[in-house]
């Protein structure tokens, strides 16, 4: 074994099937959420001939308009992958299959970097077998870990993967460096191909520097002198980003203003830490902090977190200092805290936290514990593999467990409802999810229903309204059905309970108008339908619905 562990093609293909091995299954799910907005709705991405735009044009960035993101190479490859999927509309398991190759893929590269680090560090170390064992279990516990579920199942975050692969690659190309070779202006071109990708790469222009003081023990001067053309390809980005989209910021601040949502953001450094570790709750949408009160400076949440930042940035100082020999461990401290500044609400961003944002920070986080374990004793280092492999197994059963929830929109939604209760962009998500299943849209086109007909409809809107008993789309959905089967006066009670739960709705009103007026009920038809207009008076059919209860009524009289 150990002969083939000295093999770097071995290694690199022990982790890349690995991760192939975890995460093939999800090959099968289907597009989710956000999918739409950036793949199935984007017309942009219909045409290759489109390429070019991606670089200039905001119309074709996404079905956005005008679109917040600027990601021209991931919007590149996504129509590479919508038109090899040779059909009229983009197919889900060629995106994912993207994904699953591209995590494989920096799976293998992170042995590399891991391995020339320790190469840097010690010239003999990258041959000796602890090093490569630890680069290896590097790797293999990055592809394991359960907080990339969200990256690698979700077909957007493409652009996650591919700025990992380039800043992987730019790393590598940077250790290798000699004065005088190419390796350099390589480095800043796979730097350019990640910030393109997504702009969570920018940070690297900084791990440069450090790459030069620390691995090739250079001065810091001359260190950043061979920074700058990264700092200027960072730019030329920025400029691109800032003409093509007009704006800096996503939004404005989320707490109100900019210090307070810089406050509001130390409270999350714990999670954060948890999730680095692996450790269950994960969540697929914290929104839910969003319009929460803000946090006193002095309170217990920011404290905390200000003092889990300023340990973990005064130990990753010191080691880098005073400990070179522990200097592994400080470049992933380091490398963690720069890739979290993008996600930090230094810019305003949507979010406070979310498990994508880790992909590029856990890479760090798992170099800083690889270089724990390249400090451990040669007598010692055959124990001390039997917790690590206990984690990388532990991580394993994990993401196995956690996977299943991005298999289609329903599952996804109606999952973390039940592991988080009460976040309501995912009940609004979930309701939708099942609004588009296939026999609730086919029930909701049907014009009548045997109640055989009307039975999968009813016991599918009846166990969603089992989750959700306040939310008025399922209520008035649940209601028209019934309607449809002939039984009146169920399905216009239910129309009328939408009403209460949601009486600003005009939609709500005008469908129970449209039951009543069919049910043998005209005032309370002709009650409803005024309310309706009262609330929207351009709504489409309630012109035409009061036309017809006053025909109704003309005729009655008659």
């Amino acid at each position: 074994m150990e002969k083939y562990l000295a093999r770097n093609w071995f290694c690199c293909g022990v982790a890349g099937l690995f991760a192939l091995l975890l995460w093939g299954q999800t090959v099968r799910y289907d597009f989710v959420w956000d999918d739409g907005l950036y793949i199935t709705q984007n017309k942009g991405l219909d045409s290759l001939a489109n390429i070019p735009g991606f670089f200039y044009r905001n119309d074709l960035q996404s079905a956005e308009k005008p679109s917040l993101a600027y990601r021209p190479i991931r919007n590149t490859v996504y129509a590479v992958l919508r038109a090899l999927g040779g059909k009229p509309e983009p197919q889900p398991w060629i995106f994912h299959l993207a994904n699953v190759l591209g995590h494989a893929v920096v799976c293998m590269l992170l042995f590399l970097t891991a391995l020339l680090l320790c190469q840097r560090l010690d010239a003999g170390a990258g041959a000796s077998m602890p090093a490569r064992m630890v680069s290896l279990l590097i790797a293999i516990g990055y592809a394991a870990h359960p907080v990339n579920s969200e990256v690698v199942c979700w077909a957007k975050c493409l652009d996650d993967i591919l700025a990992a692969i380039f800043v992987l690659a730019s790393a590598i190309s940077l250790l290798k460096w000699q004065p005088g070779g190419r390796g350099l202006a390589v480095s800043v071109v796979w730097f350019a191909l990640a910030v393109f990708s997504k702009e969570s790469a920018a940070p690297f222009a900084l791990a440069a520097v450090l790459i030069f003081r620390g691995f090739h023990k250079l001065p810091w001067r001359q260190s950043a002198k061979l920074a700058v053309p990264f700092f200027a390809a960072l730019f030329f980005y920025v400029m691109c980003r800032q003409l093509v989209i007009g704006r800096t910021s996503q939004c404005p601040p989320l707490s109100g203003s900019y210090i307070q949502t810089l406050i509001d953001m130390f409270p999350v450094a714990p999670d954060y830490f948890r999730l680095l570790w692996g450790m269950p709750p994960f969540c697929v949408d914290y929104n839910f902090m969003v319009g929460a009160p803000p946090h006193p400076f002095f309170s217990g949440e920011v404290q905390g977190g200000l003092v889990l930042l300023l340990f973990f940035g005064g130990l990753a100082a010191w080691l880098w200092a005073e400990r070179p020999d522990w200097r592994m461990s400080a470049f992933g401290l380091i490398w963690v805290g720069l890739f979290m500044l993008p996600v930090s609400n230094l810019v305003p961003m949507m979010q406070y936290i979310a498990e994508r944002f880790l992909y590029l920070p856990l890479m760090g986080f798992m170099l800083a514990l690889g270089g724990v374990f390249l400090r451990i004793p040669t007598p010692l280092f055959r124990a001390a593999r039997i917790p690590a492999v206990a984690l990388v197994v532990i991580w394993t059963g994990a993401s196995l467990n956690r996977m299943t929830i991005w298999q289609d929109d329903l599952t996804l939604f109606v999952t973390t409802e039940l592991e988080h209760p009460g976040i309501k962009r995912v009940e609004r998500n979930a309701v939708a999810a099942v609004i588009r299943l296939p026999q609730i849209a086919a029930e909701r086109a049907a014009i009548t229903l045997t109640p055989k007909q009307a039975e999968p409809g009813i016991t599918i809107l009846e166990r969603a309204r089992n989750l959700y008993p306040e939310n008025d789309v399922l209520t008035a959905n649940l209601g028209l059905v019934e309607a449809k089967t002939g039984r009146w006066p169920k399905g216009i009670a239910l129309l009328e309970l939408a009403t209460r739960q949601n009486p600003g709705s005009a939609e709500r009103w005008f469908e129970l108008a449209s039951a009543c007026r069919l049910g043998g009920k005209p005032e309370e038809a002709q009650r409803a339908c005024d309310e309706a207009l009262r609330l929207d008076p351009k709504l489409e059919g309630a012109q035409e619905l009061r036309k017809k209860l006053a025909s109704d009524k003309i005729s009655v009289t008659k």
